[in-house]
């Protein structure tokens, strides 16, 4: 069901591929697509979109948010591929919307460290924070994740000690680097006795969100998307056991 107050606000999706794009159509909010130039902008609008076709890695970005997306008034600026994310970022500084700091952004590429061993043990997590909250949605042999057809929770990947290990590994990364929204996608070593975060993106890959989708029913390119239209009072401020307890 479409939130009404939807109708009211505008999303400005920047680097959107088509699944990206549908997902947001049906979020009942007007959006508008900010892509590279070449991009086929018709596997991209619907009736209710606008559409820009600019270099966001450019010199003259900065200057396109303020002339042209700043009387848009938008709700928020999301990215969900590799090359938007710290554009979006910028754009939400530059406009004081809601998103993730670009200050957060480098303390978590920052924090996070090489592996013991290359070809050691690692697992894929997923985790999604709400409002400070961090919920651990998934975990799969980083080998074996296009081969994953059953099993893709925690449970089923780790025994308790290892789950628990990986969960305060993880929200350590998150609460130092300050992250209070938005999704993560993480590799953690698990060859050196203590896991260690070893890398983390933030971008949503289509195929993982569509296999995550089909064996849990979690839309994560859905919620990357909708949190920033939530207003703030409704972020949850609470204790999680997602991530092994108190965020805080």
């Amino acid at each position: 069901m479409v939130d009404k107050g939807r109708s009211q606000q505008r999303l400005v999706l920047i680097d959107a591929t088509v699944n990206t794009a549908k997902a947001a159509h049906v979020l009942g909010c007007h959006t508008v697509f900010v892509q590279q130039p070449g991009s086929r902008a018709q596997d991209l609008v619907d009736d209710q979109s606008g559409y820009y076709s600019l270099d966001f890695t450019g010199e003259a970005y900065a200057s396109f948010v303020d002339e042209v997306l700043r009387p848009l008034n938008p709700t928020a600026v999301v990215s969900l591929s590799a090359a938007g994310i710290t554009p979006a970022a910028v754009a939400n500084e530059l406009l004081s919307t809601p998103g993730t700091p670009t200050s957060v952004l480098t303390a978590l590429a920052e924090g996070a460290r090489p592996a013991v061993d290359a070809n050691g043990r690692a697992v894929l997590v997923h985790s999604f924070t709400t409002g400070g909250v961090h919920e651990l949605v998934s975990v799969a042999p980083r080998e074996s994740l296009s081969d994953t057809q059953e099993q893709f929770g925690p449970e089923a990947i780790l025994d308790s000690t290892e789950r628990e290990a990986v969960s305060r590994a993880l929200r350590e990364l998150l609460d130092g680097a300050g992250l209070e929204n938005g999704f993560v996608r993480a590799e953690v070593d698990l060859s050196g006795g203590t896991p260690r975060v070893v890398s983390i993106q933030h971008h949503v890959d289509d195929d993982e969100a569509a296999l995550l989708r089909q064996l849990t029913g979690i839309d994560l390119t859905r919620r990357a998307l909708e949190w920033p239209l939530q207003a703030p009072a409704a972020w949850p401020i609470a204790p999680s056991e997602g991530l092994g307890g108190n965020t805080r």
